[in-house]
């Protein structure tokens, strides 16, 4: 007796990626319930919102001159923020719930900032500092001078300099106050 077994499917390699979804799926859903129930999920967005709030009221030397760099000025905080966020909170979940927040928060309080936020190109030249920088800090700096027109001033790029570094320091410290629990994963 000849069985034809040509309608017969083997598992693929798709089954073993529908497989991990399912199991990434599962630990997410453990880890937002830890999160919630520790109040670390709340946190998160208190601390989003607190440094949108910050972001959005920063104003320039002589704001009715200055829109340009301030606008320059807030899209570089925004980028410490993120890049802040990403660094000082416990986990991804956190991260991306504090930098929704932040966002969300900027598109209500300062809609036009978000607006020019959106269509600014700015953080792919930070994110390079980031990513393949020796100096990420004196780096940015330059970017930010560059993104300013104001290529190779000294002067506009210390400010850079110092303005990421004191927002990454400001979302390290809030982060701080609020008391984040760390867990380690189990």
């Amino acid at each position: 007796m000849h069985y034809d077994d040509s309608d017969m499917k083997i598992a693929s390699d798709d089954f073993k990626k529908h497989q991990e979804i399912i199991d990434d799926t599962e630990q997410m859903t453990k880890l937002l319930k830890r999160e919630k129930s520790n109040g670390n999920l709340a946190r998160a967005r208190r601390l989003g919102a607190v440094m949108a709030e910050d972001v959005s009221s920063i104003e320039g030397e002589n704001p009715a001159c200055d829109t340009a760099h301030m606008t320059q000025r807030r899209i570089l905080l925004a980028f410490a923020v993120e890049v802040g966020l990403d660094t000082v909170l416990p986990n991804k979940l956190l991260s991306e719930t504090a930098q929704s927040i932040f966002y969300d928060t900027l598109l209500t309080t300062a809609s036009t900032f978000y607006d020019d936020l959106q269509k600014s190109g700015a953080f792919s030249f930070y994110y390079l500092c980031v990513r393949e920088a020796e100096q990420v800090e004196k780096c940015v700096g330059e970017t930010y001078a560059t993104l300013c027109g104001c290529s190779g001033d000294k002067k506009i790029a210390k400010m850079g300099t110092e303005l990421f570094i004191h927002f990454i320091n400001q979302v390290h410290s809030f982060a701080k106050t609020m008391g984040f629990v760390i867990q380690s994963d189990e």
